[in-house]
């Protein structure tokens, strides 16, 4: 399984119509045969910060999306308008932590608290 993360930054007037083609998009991606999740935040309007967070299966899912058309309009569009800082990260042993209402987790915040 593959974790990319990380942030886009663009200019602060230009943020709100780059984070709205980058939703715009979710839902296909989600589609892709591979991804398991994908999803942008703003992170800070006022410094153009956008958020990213995508899981996909393998590499091979990964190059698939990269590959497809939408999204290279959408990089060639704002190439020279934005910059993207992501990580890609390979994990191994996924397993649930849990639901925050779980019991468990509420002792764990609560005895982490001074």
């Amino acid at each position: 399984m593959l974790i990319v993360a990380g942030r886009i930054e663009t200019a602060r007037e230009l943020v709100d119509e780059l984070f709205t083609e980058l939703r715009a998009g979710i839902e296909d991606s989600l589609r892709e045969d591979g991804c398991r999740f994908y999803s942008f935040g703003m992170e800070d309007r006022d410094l153009g910060h956008i958020l990213t967070l995508q899981i996909w299966r393998d590499e091979a899912a990964l190059a698939a999306h990269l590959a497809r058309p939408e999204l290279g309009a959408i990089v060639g569009k704002w190439q020279d308008r934005f910059v993207v800082h992501t990580r890609l990260y390979d994990a191994a042993n996924e397993r649930m932590v849990g639901e925050w209402r779980d019991p468990a987790h509420e002792r764990l915040i609560r005895e982490s608290r001074p």
